[in-house]
């Protein structure tokens, strides 16, 4: 083989290190968006996931399609209401993203203050936020490549997986933390 040249394994071993150090500072970006002062069981009370049913709609290819046939000499305003909700989809994801880190540092903050341990939550929390982050990684790729036709967003699955962990913390953090008034 002349020099100079890499085979494909050596091709492939630098792609998958590359994909895995970009995905490592992803992980860290959002892991570290939140605001841990705020993370409190009064925020917990009020945590509602009714915030984000927008971002259901946002992107929902029916209004552009209608805007089309409204306005057919006119496509610059479908592409400009898709830029438009692109950027509100995002900023919504950032939202979501603020708001698991919220309730995953309650949930960590449970498990510290546990009266027994439990490696296997922790083990279970670490996999549901490796899979959380991959999954907002896909959702922000599909986002923008939504204008050359990739529209399934799987909203609802990141919807769920923010319920479930935000279920197990209200059924736990009562017995878990210590009270701050004492």
């Amino acid at each position: 083989m002349p020099s100079g040249t890499l085979a494909p394994l050596e091709f492939l071993g630098v792609g998958t290190a590359v994909v895995v150090v970009a995905f490592a500072i992803l992980f860290f970006r959002l892991a570290s968006r939140f605001d841990p002062k705020s993370a409190t069981s009064e925020w917990l009370n009020e945590f509602t996931l009714e915030r984000y049913a927008p971002m259901e709609r946002l992107l929902d290819a029916s209004d552009f399609e209608f805007l089309a046939r409204r306005c057919p000499d006119r496509p610059e305003l479908a592409k400009q209401l898709l830029a438009e909700r692109r950027s509100l989809f995002r900023e919504y994801l950032g939202l979501l993203v603020e708001d698991f880190n919220q309730l995953h540092f309650l949930a960590k903050l449970m498990l510290v203050h546990a009266a027994e341990d439990r490696p296997e939550f922790a083990g279970a929390l670490f996999g549901q936020q490796v899979r959380f982050y991959f999954s907002v990684c896909l959702i922000r790729l599909k986002v923008t490549l939504y204008p050359l036709g990739w529209t399934a967003l799987d909203v609802p699955r990141l919807l769920h997986a923010l319920e479930r962990l935000r279920n197990e913390l209200q059924a736990g953090l009562k017995t878990a933390l210590p009270d701050p008034n004492a």
